[in-house]
């Protein structure tokens, strides 16, 4: 397995050994149909990663693809009703804080029908824009990573300050 030195990188899948892995899973960011970033956080007695801002997504399980994974647990999680077609790709990545273990693959979903009906995991936490959420005192990496990804492609609008 190779090594890396960031606290994210970025996977090119044809080049990798899916086997290396320990875990695989799918991470979201969404924004809601009135254009706000939809991230949870975990609370402090959380099994993994006690009081960070996280994604909304999980495990893939067996015999699951990533995309019906993702469908899957934002379904489980927020009660979206989630078109594939609607998740944008953002790339496969593993981190620093996993020992590069893990594959975790990335995508944006932009709830634009409003779909979503709660809250089911964690607590709901919603940002007016990537430069808020980015100020949380305990976001998680790859959030960070994939925020700045949304970004960089313009997926998530640059709110005006007046």
């Amino acid at each position: 397995m190779q090594k890396f030195a960031e606290p994210i990188e970025l996977l090119d899948l044809s080049q990798i050994n899916l086997s290396d892995f320990k875990r695989r899973s799918v991470g979201c960011i969404v924004l809601t149909k009135d254009h706000q970033i939809l991230l949870q956080h975990r609370p402090n007695n959380w099994r993994t990663f006690p009081g960070c801002l996280a994604t909304f997504g999980g495990q893939i399980e067996q015999g699951e693809t990533p995309i019906q994974a993702l469908v899957r647990e934002l379904k489980e999680e927020l009660g979206a009703q989630v078109n594939p077609k609607d998740l944008i790709p953002l790339g496969a990545i593993t981190e620093a804080i996993t020992n590069y273990t893990e594959l975790i693959y990335a995508y944006f979903w932009h709830d634009k029908s409003g779909t979503i009906t709660g809250c089911y995991e964690a607590e709901a936490r919603y940002y007016d824009s990537v430069k808020e959420a980015l100020s949380h005192p305990k976001i998680m990496d790859d959030v960070r990573w994939m925020l700045r990804e949304c970004q960089k492609r313009q997926l998530i609008p640059i709110k005006q300050t007046h």
